[in-house]
């Protein structure tokens, strides 16, 4: 589906997702690295519990179907390379704080001036503008901020984050959903644009369905997991 169109990935655990989406897609798909590789390489489990950064599971489920590069952003070398490969890109994903690429010389305005055709998608807590654009959050935070904590979990009981970086992965995939979009309007008008993803308000619209609780039942949807124990003692059929 997307074998044609050329993707370079500088985004951290917030947007691997992002990137692996459009590569399993068959994009070409390009991973960015400093140059000691990205810090995440070092995170277990390992191939054969072999501690090295080429044995990660944890870097190979989300960064499969990508190619890698490594460059240094924080010098001109390293800029002048990104440019130059900016210019035959059809899709930049990055999850910088917001500002960060200004400061690099290698905001959307100045690629895109470059590159007018391209499409940048900017992966972030709270999104590039807004009350909460320069605070930063981790996943769990950003997982109870969202609300998903409050309808997850056993009732009895503080909530608890559960073990993959959940509101991270549902703003890749929300990410990877909007370049789709940005790709496809590209197509028809020639445009590029930036698009911009909140983890926060990817998380929130996990939870429209809590919103139809109240609206059809007048049920304030909590923590339940009397639903899950109900469903497990109910006799099946045959």
């Amino acid at each position: 589906m997307l074998e044609s169109f050329r993707i370079l990935d500088l985004t951290d655990d917030k947007g691997f997702l992002c990137g692996r989406i459009l590569g399993d897609l068959g994009a070409d798909v390009i991973k960015v690295e400093p140059p000691e590789g990205d810090a995440l390489r070092r995170i277990g489990p390992y191939y054969k519990e072999i501690p090295h950064p080429e044995k990660s599971l944890y870097w190979f489920a989300f960064n499969a179907n990508k190619r890698g590069i490594t460059l240094n952003l924080d010098f001109g070398d390293g800029q002048e390379i990104f440019k130059t490969l900016i210019k035959k890109a059809d899709i930049l994903i990055e999850s910088f704080h917001p500002g960060y690429t200004e400061t690099l010389g290698l905001s959307y305005e100045e690629l895109s001036k470059l590159n007018p055709s391209l499409v940048m998608t900017s992966i972030t807590p709270f999104g590039q503008s807004g009350p909460y654009r320069d605070l930063k959050a981790s996943d769990l935070v950003s997982w109870c901020m969202g609300g998903m904590a409050y309808v997850s979990g056993d009732p009895d009981r503080s909530p608890v984050q559960i073990s993959f970086p959940q509101a991270y992965l549902q703003a890749a995939a929300a990410g990877a959903t909007g370049t789709l979009i940005a790709l496809y309007y590209r197509e028809i008008t020639g445009e590029g644009q930036w698009v911009d993803v909140s983890i926060h308000e990817a998380v929130i619209h996990t939870l429209m369905n809590v919103l139809q609780f109240w609206d059809v039942s007048g049920i304030i949807l909590k923590r339940a997991e009397y639903f899950a124990q109900d469903l497990a003692l109910r006799p099946t059929k045959g």
